[in-house]
């Protein structure tokens, strides 16, 4: 037997799933199942106590789908990652939605993975934590008593990916004049998982940078952002070296802790890159 004996919860409703996430002792949340199931087989091939009760949401049909109405995008927890890469999203910043999805693994894991288990798996390296930070989103979770949470996702991962209530959706404000870039490492030829990922968004008018938010995954902890990166971008305009210059303002602790000088030389690389691409578009 692959799996250690468990009671395998079906609810129906968010409503029902809320309660059973608060109530069940010694549990575990099944999405996409891409971590829980492969976790919960390593775990007893090494002889190690696992979940005795899994709630899977595979019928919770109301936490499903991908909206856009008025000024929101809402992406529900069960969305998988390929549903979300055919969704059709409103032309700006949102769309790198699109490139980040096509980052993720490979296409079987894309058909299986859920944006709610990338978010809330509580692995420090996936890659939707930091394109969330950047992109300003809310983190939604609903409590058994039927009220909501609305929590920022720089706090959800400052809080180590914990919470008592059960996310359901995801929801992100359009923003018009905003730009955005996406850039990942991942880990090894062999290894399809990233070495490291990140999102810098920003509002550009006159060639000035103003409301820039970057979102940093840098494997070893959780997804954050960089205020002194952030400060010099906005009191800066676009130009040919504003890459190379942003790296001497940097939060170098969330670069460099636990990173060999590959990895430190990668993330750079990366950034300059990134910030190259928009102040490229920015001075157009």
């Amino acid at each position: 037997m692959l799996l250690n004996p468990l009671t395998l919860h079906l609810p129906k409703t968010r409503l029902e799933a809320a309660r059973l996430y608060k109530e069940l002792e010694d549990s575990k949340v099944l999405a996409g199942g891409t971590f829980l199931l492969n976790s919960m087989k390593l775990l007893k091939t090494k002889g190690t106590k696992t979940a005795r009760n899994v709630l899977s949401l595979a019928k919770v049909e109301d936490l499903k789908g991908v909206t856009f109405q008025g000024d929101t995008l809402t992406i529900k927890a069960m969305t998988r990652i390929n549903d979300l890469l055919a969704s059709p999203l409103p032309d700006g910043h949102l769309k790198i939605l699109h490139t980040v999805c096509k980052n993720i693994s490979t296409n079987p894991i894309r058909n299986m993975a859920t944006v709610g288990g990338n978010l809330t798996c509580r692995y420090t390296w996936t890659e939707m934590g930091a394109v969330m930070i950047a992109l300003d989103a809310k983190m939604h979770f609903l409590g058994p008593d039927g009220k909501e949470d609305i929590i920022a996702p720089e706090d959800f991962f400052k809080n180590a990916a914990r919470s008592e209530k059960l996310f359901t959706h995801v929801t992100i404000k359009t923003q018009g004049v905003a730009r955005t870039a996406y850039r990942r490492v991942k880990k090894t030829v062999h290894v399809d998982i990233p070495l490291l990922a990140i999102c810098v968004k920003t509002e550009i008018k006159d060639k000035k940078w103003y409301n820039t938010r970057i979102g940093i995954n840098n494997g070893s902890a959780f997804a954050q952002r960089d205020p002194v990166l952030e400060e010099f971008l906005n009191k800066s305009s676009s130009s040919p070296d504003l890459g190379k210059e942003a790296l001497n303002h940097l939060t170098n602790t969330i670069y460099d802790t636990r990173s060999s000088d590959y990895k430190q030389h990668m993330f750079r690389v990366s950034l300059k890159s990134a910030i190259e691409e928009i102040s490229q578009k920015g001075t157009l």
